[in-house]
């Protein structure tokens, strides 16, 4: 089910820790958290991944579906997602219940120009992804995720290269 847009709000605390300064126009709003949709029906998994983004210091909210056909809906803000806001990145879990991530992706237009992160269990679908929805090598995150390979998938998109460049100091 979709979390509370607005809960679970992962933010750099640390010491030492400093935002990340403006971005080039036209790529983020500092003063806004970084909206991440996550799909995956494993909480292991987004534990993991909620552990990891707070470690990198990303300040961001998340938003978890748990199946193909909500991650679908989602994306489409179809139903009770109709007011689901424009997301920054997209973590796409392959081996969804209902619809898989490859369905997923299939069933949405234009999806090969949306902020994709995939994150899977193996390497096998990483040619098919690369050849129908041009996923670079780099978005596609075999399990457990850490923080280089994170920060990697960020740099694969213009508005969060600054950020993990900056993440990554």
């Amino acid at each position: 089910m979709l979390e509370d847009l607005n809960s679970k709000r992962l933010s750099s605390t640390g010491v030492g820790r400093v935002r990340p300064p403006a971005p080039a126009r036209g790529v983020l709003n500092p003063l806004r958290p970084l909206r991440f949709l996550v799909a995956d029906d494993n909480d292991g998994d987004v534990h993991w991944l909620r552990m990891v983004l707070d470690q990198t210091g990303a300040y961001c909210t998340l938003s978890v579906v748990t199946d193909g056909e909500q991650a679908r809906d989602f994306l489409l803000r179809r139903g009770g997602y109709a007011n689901a806001p424009e997301q920054d990145l997209i973590f796409l879990d392959l081996n969804l219940p209902k619809l898989t991530g490859i369905e997923v992706l299939r069933q949405i237009p234009g999806s090969a120009r949306m902020p994709l992160c995939i994150i899977t269990g193996s390497d096998a679908e990483r040619e098919l992804l690369n050849r129908e929805f041009g996923i670079r090598r780099i978005a596609y995150i075999v399990k457990p995720v850490d923080r280089m390979k994170l920060l990697n998938c960020f740099r694969c998109y213009d508005h969060l290269r600054p950020l993990a460049d900056t993440l990554s100091t």
